[in-house]
């Protein structure tokens, strides 16, 4: 073995030349365009949190109008990942943005932060793989699928992810840092982690063991960065909900309570054997080569499989399952896939082949593959969820002559866009068509939109009201979104929308 290729191997640091900055900077340009024209193009919300307990709540902190979920209601969810979004929807209602490009404001501020798990796989893949390993770890930081799908929706799990890899990076470059310094920074990131997503900590422990070992210094530095970063919520808690860390107390206490039950079901718990399966309905046929690669990078960083694996693991404890759980440890798997198809391809070709164009056939196979299994896999169904909400509430919002939205049920308000989906012109109501009062409610509203949990079941018929069905639009695997209208105008003083909580609930939110 060379003396290049014994470095490359344990990952010696070596300087970034300018023509690997230029591609950095390509991938980080590139990148953020992809994410913001997906959005543009594919409109979801396939977890109604995206609206509800974020974009909604980031309109409502804005302007003062929007529905509370019960998490907010008590506190038991902090504002910092809405705060966030916040300046990006208002800078767009600044330039006299209407709904649509509030929240594709907030996308943008996603898109981002989530630049930040490009630069680590590109500089653990130059580490291990030189060009050719940065190019192909750069690729799938980039573009792969699930990073381009969850750039466009502000959740916790990625804001989470987005200080979750770096710190990583920082604190297990090529083994585990010895820098007091670099120690500090990445303990920060990992409290920031833990802050935005207090399920990582188990994760965050995990990473700061395997680091600091049997260093108590290491364990100081963590440790005291891990303070500061978790420590935001501190301060922000007790302005936003009036106790520090309140979303964290809050949130451990009724954890587990009926809260979240309907008619004794509770929605999003699921067999143990979800996750494995989603693995497998995900990567499809792509998944020998990924096992394969991946275990071949792992031997270079067995930190970043181990703790993929140690959160699935810890997942399976917990009823409540969404893939969205497991993205935190997906682009650290998918670097070590970079490492491994880089050592690949530089033992077939080096030498043979211009080490440039290896680079560049390197990311075309990872955009070409991404694409696919973004198309194809399984994964496909998360593109179109809620897309049919999305369109029709957009119809009302074009139609100068719509003076009212009513969400039918009005228990429906969670499936709905919500105030920041809507043209701030148009009230938004709830009405159940076969109460008593739906006749005199209907006044005041033109438009109603119906919508369901699920495709089996049934819609109500708003034609006894005199509505018209307009259309019905795909909500995936959900129950369609179908709207109708009646002509006229609106009058009569109905109670506007707003969220169902439970007694308890409601009075603490009073």
């Amino acid at each position: 073995m060379s003396e290049v290729e014994t470095r490359r191997w344990n990952g010696v640091a070596e300087p970034l030349p300018s023509s690997m900055k230029l591609l950095l900077l390509a991938f980080l340009v590139s990148s953020f365009a992809v994410k913001v024209f997906v959005f543009w193009w594919q409109p979801n919300t396939s977890y109604t949190d995206v609206i509800m307990q974020y974009l909604e709540q980031a309109h409502r902190l804005l302007t003062g109008q929007g529905l509370v979920p019960w998490e907010y209601a008590v506190g038991a969810r902090s504002w910092l990942t809405a705060g966030l979004i916040a300046p990006g929807m208002k800078l767009a209602a600044v330039f006299g943005g209407g709904p649509e490009a509030q929240i594709l404001g907030a996308v943008v501020v996603c898109s981002l932060f989530s630049l930040t798990l490009v630069v680590p796989a590109f500089l653990w893949g130059w580490r291990f793989g030189g060009p050719v390993g940065a190019a192909i770890c750069g690729a799938f930081g980039a573009f792969w699928f699930e990073t381009v799908y969850y750039a466009g929706h502000p959740l916790q799990d990625s804001f989470g992810t987005y200080c979750l890899v770096p710190a990583l990076y920082l604190a297990y470059p090529n083994g585990p840092a010895t820098s007091l310094r670099r120690l500090f920074a990445a303990g920060l990131l990992l409290g920031l982690a833990v802050a935005f997503r207090m399920q990582l900590g188990p994760v965050a422990a995990f990473a700061a063991i395997w680091v600091a070992r049997t260093h108590p210094s290491r364990y100081v530095a963590l440790g005291l960065g891990g303070v500061l970063g978790l420590g935001i919520l501190g301060p922000l808690d007790w302005a936003t909900f009036g106790v520090p860390f309140n979303s964290i107390i809050e949130y451990v206490k009724h954890q587990g309570s009926t809260i979240g039950e309907t008619s004794g079901v509770k929605w999003g718990y699921g067999p143990w054997y979800l996750y494995p399966a989603w693995i497998v309905g995900f990567y499809s046929g792509a998944l020998p080569l990924l096992l394969l690669t991946g275990l071949m990078g792992a031997r270079r960083l067995p930190m970043l499989l181990a703790i993929f694996i140690f959160n699935v693991m810890v997942l399976e404890t917990v009823a409540m399952k969404h893939p969205r759980y497991m993205y935190p440890g997906v682009p650290l798997v998918l670097t070590l896939c970079g490492i491994g198809m880089a050592e690949m391809v530089l033992r077939l070709w080096a030498g043979r082949v211009r080490t440039s164009v290896i680079a560049a056939g390197g990311i075309a196979f990872v955009v070409v593959m991404s694409g696919l299994l973004a198309a194809f896999s399984h994964f496909s169904s998360h593109w179109v969820l809620g897309r049919g909400t999305i369109l029709a509430t957009r119809m009302v919002n074009g139609d100068p002559a719509a003076c009212g939205l009513a969400i039918a049920p009005a228990s429906a308000w969670w499936l709905s866009g919500g105030y920041v989906s809507t043209d701030p012109r148009i009230p938004l109501y709830g009405v159940d068509a076969a109460s008593p009062e739906a006749n005199a409610q209907s006044s005041a509203f033109n438009y109603v939109l119906a919508t369901s949990e699920t495709p089996e079941m049934p819609l109500q018929d708003l034609s006894p009201l005199g509505f018209t069905k307009v259309t019905c639009l795909s909500n995936g695997t959900r129950g369609p979104a179908c709207l109708w209208h009646r002509p006229g105008t609106c009058s009569g003083v109905v109670p506007p929308l707003k969220s169902q909580l439970s007694p308890e609930i409601g009075q603490r939110a009073q």
